[in-house]
């Protein structure tokens, strides 16, 4: 007898777990029934309605940063009231305040505050500012391992290459058909306005 017990008894207890998560999959499907669609597309995983939501406007062409752009060989981006750009080393300097509005996810476009200029890259990969912004005037920003960022026109590409912004050891702008990702000329780190 202790024998035929023992056997009935094992698979009964086994059984108790997966009838305890069952109940509560039941219980989590009811709870989630009997909200409205609306509810259940803001609320997908059923938990409380006061949830904290991700704002993903900056994919969507809605984020725009005030920022500085700091080259690693220490000059500061900037665009004159000519549309000229190059570098600067003046922290102060107010045609270095840039403007980067996202315009679809990883492309962005770069305007200075100042000046009312885009910074654009033509064909060659000279760097230059454009009153009005067109597809010369988008780069794909990228972070990198060492957290600079880089800008590569979106664009134009040299022989298969990327061109990207770059600022030479004098703070002149450095053609895109010579810069590269590897540089620290091409590396630029976004400083935040106080």
């Amino acid at each position: 007898m202790r024998k035929w017990i023992l056997t009935w008894i094992l698979p009964t207890l086994l059984y108790i777990p997966y009838l305890y998560i069952i109940f509560l999959l039941g219980t989590l499907s009811l709870a989630c029934n009997d909200m409205t669609p609306e509810q259940m597309a803001a609320n997908v995983n059923c938990s409380s309605p006061e949830r904290h939501t991700r704002s993903y406007d900056y994919m969507e062409g809605g984020d725009v940063r005030i920022r500085k752009l700091f080259c690693r060989t220490q000059w500061y981006l900037w665009i004159d009231k000519r549309g000229n750009v190059k570098g600067t080393q003046d922290p102060n300097n107010s045609y270095s305040i840039l403007e980067i509005r996202t315009v679809t996810v990883g492309i962005v476009a770069i305007k200075g505050v100042r000046s009312d200029y885009f910074l654009a890259m033509n064909k060659s990969g000279k760097l230059y500012g454009k009153k009005l912004c067109n597809e010369d005037c988008n780069f794909k920003e990228l972070i990198q391992e060492n957290k600079y960022n880089t800008y590569a026109s979106a664009q134009w590409t040299h022989n298969g290459k990327e061109m990207f912004v770059a600022l030479n050891n004098k703070g002149s702008a450095i053609k895109g058909k010579k810069s590269k990702k590897e540089n620290k000329s091409s590396h630029f780190l976004p400083v935040h306005m106080s």
